[in-house]
């Protein structure tokens, strides 16, 4: 894991903290509902659901990947004979 993931992470925990205890809570304690929902628990539970689709975004993208293998170059026709020249050069008793 990349160390820029693991402070997102260190990140989403803070912010996930903050908005999960009292004050911020206090703001949402009230007796008006949304789609039938009280606004507290609806509160709770999207800041749950943002939070996890957060930490998943960070961990998929912070996922090490084995780099591609580079392509072969297209070789040059002169590129077989320096090889083959240099070969021929080497007299039977000298080791290349």
């Amino acid at each position: 894991m990349r160390q820029q993931s693991r402070e997102y992470i260190v990140i989403l925990f803070i912010i996930g903290a903050l908005a999960l205890n009292y004050p911020v809570l206090g703001l949402f304690d009230r007796s008006a509902s949304l789609f039938g929902i009280p606004l507290l628990y609806f509160y709770l539970y999207m800041m749950w659901l943002i939070l996890i689709i957060l930490l998943i975004a960070v961990v998929q993208h912070s996922e090490v990947r084995e780099p591609e293998q580079p392509k072969p170059q297209p070789s040059s026709p002169t590129a077989g004979f320096s090889e083959r020249r240099r070969t021929d050069e080497t007299h039977p008793g000298e080791t290349p």
